[in-house]
């Protein structure tokens, strides 16, 4: 009965589109313009391309499966509770991550607004006491409306969602008919592609277009709560990406072709914008439409941080149904469907996050790792779930999804492991804090499995891990390159191996 009254197909595109459109759609074009000129058109392709065989591939597990958390539960369903743990703390870790990072972000725009008050919000590029008051009841806002259930916060989340689709269409429109200079794409280098190939997907990892995408999973998060989930979500993840990847295309033509071509002079590089559409959009003399910017700014930051908050309370209160934290965070409020104990801790947790990381380049830096760890979960669970002949997965969406499975997580694994070697470092040590913690939560819980059984039950996730940092270290030192990918592609098929088979000691 909960299912035919709860949201339909429309909420669930605007579930997915909604984590998509946050602040990436105003920086990330400008970002990945200046990683990779015109090529930066193939950079969303590709990732978009990347991210659509991910979100058929989920649909046939949601299809299965369908529990809210889904993302989070992966390899808990396909492989154990232990090696489960560590990639659902890394997803929900992610979203703690994000939420305090968009309440920044429509801080940072508060405050530019009028410069007189960026001092008391800002000061030495950190947030000040009041910087980190806003940013506090920003996101005590967004808890408020996630406290009512998903029908409240779906009604509000549509109304935003709507504004985050027809805006960025109407400023890639507008752009483009008042200012388009086709040259701009081969401007330095006389190359479409001035920086090489490898530019092209460097700037999937470091210009938030992977981060951009990321929310194509969120309507799987609530498949628990929608109407006629096993229609909806698979055309719910599919839509959103479609929609999404035109909408970044269009911002990506804009940005490049409106830019006056003297701008371009000193190369890519050589671009200099703090609000990037806003700023080229006055350079225009569309001065209505900076002011739209400017206003929407505010809003779309604030619409992904308000669904991140209802994603990560649910990825919160499945992991406590699943045994992997306190018990606590697996009451469900039977009015709201979800854990409003685990929405209160999740509030919590962010918060104490900007205490620590009080600007946004700081709190957003791991966000792309954790992003790909999370997602590595994905094509191992499949697999493992397609391996099982007795209980099948009901429902193929591509042909041949074995070999998009292992072609996925090749692609991830290299994502991965250009994504830097300080943050993989730092997600190697957050991890093995975590699953510390979870082992001495569960050896209490339950004194039949011991530390040594559970690290059997998850040890290949963890040498994946450093597997990965070994690799970044190397990546980052001149070598043959050669070489390099034969051994780090050909290690990289041995985990794959070890991941899919790892085995439940526990």
């Amino acid at each position: 009965m909960k299912q035919q009254t709860g949201p339909g197909l429309f909420s669930a595109i605007a579930l997915s589109v909604g984590t998509m459109m946050g602040s990436g759609w105003l920086f990330a074009s400008y970002y990945a313009s200046k990683a990779a000129g015109g090529a930066s058109i193939f950079s969303w392709i590709i990732g978009a391309a990347s991210v659509l065989i991910m979100a058929l591939l989920l649909a046939e597990i949601a299809i299965k499966h369908p529990v809210n958390g889904l993302f989070t539960r992966l390899i808990s369903l396909s492989h154990n509770q232990h090696f489960g743990f560590v990639t659902g703390i890394s997803n929900w870790l992610l979203g703690l991550i994000v939420i305090p990072s968009e309440a920044i972000a429509t801080t940072q725009y508060l405050a530019s607004i009028y410069k007189p008050m960026t001092h008391y919000i800002f000061s030495n590029d950190q947030l000040t006491i009041w910087g980190i008051t806003i940013v506090g009841l920003l996101m005590l806002l967004y808890t408020i409306i996630n406290y009512w259930g998903i029908r409240f916060f779906a009604k509000i989340n549509n109304s935003i969602t709507t504004l985050k689709i027809i805006i960025p269409l109407a400023t890639a429109i507008i752009m483009i008919i008042a200012a388009f200079h086709s040259s701009n794409f081969t401007a330095e280098k006389n190359s479409f592609i001035p920086f090489g190939t490898s530019s092209i997907f460097s700037a999937i990892v470091s210009c938030g277009i992977f981060y951009s995408f990321f929310g194509f999973q969120t309507a799987a998060s609530f498949t628990a709560e929608l109407k006629n989930p096993k229609r909806n979500v698979p055309i719910a993840l599919v839509c959103s990406v479609l929609i999404v990847l035109g909408i970044y295309l269009l911002l990506q033509i804009a940005f490049i072709g409106a830019l006056p071509p003297h701008m371009l002079s000193g190369g890519w590089q050589g671009l200099n914008f703090e609000s990037p559409l806003a700023q080229l959009a006055g350079l225009l003399g569309l001065n209505a439409l900076a002011v739209i910017l400017y206003a929407d700014a505010l809003v779309s930051p604030s619409g992904t941080g308000l669904i991140y908050m209802g994603a990560s309370t649910r990825m919160l209160n499945e992991m406590g149904k699943n045994h992997q934290v306190p018990k606590v965070f697996a009451q469900v409020n039977t009015q709201i469907g979800m854990s409003r104990v685990s929405l209160i801790f999740t509030f919590i947790c962010s918060f104490v996050l900007i205490l620590f990381f009080k600007n946004w380049q700081l709190i957003a830096s791991l966000t792309t790792t954790f992003i790909l760890i999370s997602c590595i979960a994905l094509p191992v669970a499949h697999a493992k779930l397609s391996a099982n002949k007795k209980d099948p997965l009901p429902i193929r969406y591509l042909p041949f999804s074995g070999l998009f499975t292992f072609v996925i997580f090749l692609f991830l694994g290299y994502l991965l492991m250009i994504s830097g070697t300080v943050n993989l470092a730092v997600a190697l040590i957050l991890h093995l804090g975590f699953f510390i913690m979870y082992g001495i939560m569960h050896q209490r819980a339950s004194s039949k499995t011991s530390y040594k059984l559970m690290l059997k039950s998850s040890w290949g996730i963890f040498a994946f891990l450093i597997f990965e940092l070994i690799s970044s270290i190397f990546y980052a030192i001149p070598h043959n390159v050669t070489v390099f990918y034969t051994i780090f592609f050909v290690l990289l098929i041995i985990f794959y191996g070890i991941l899919v088979s790892q085995k439940n000691y526990a």
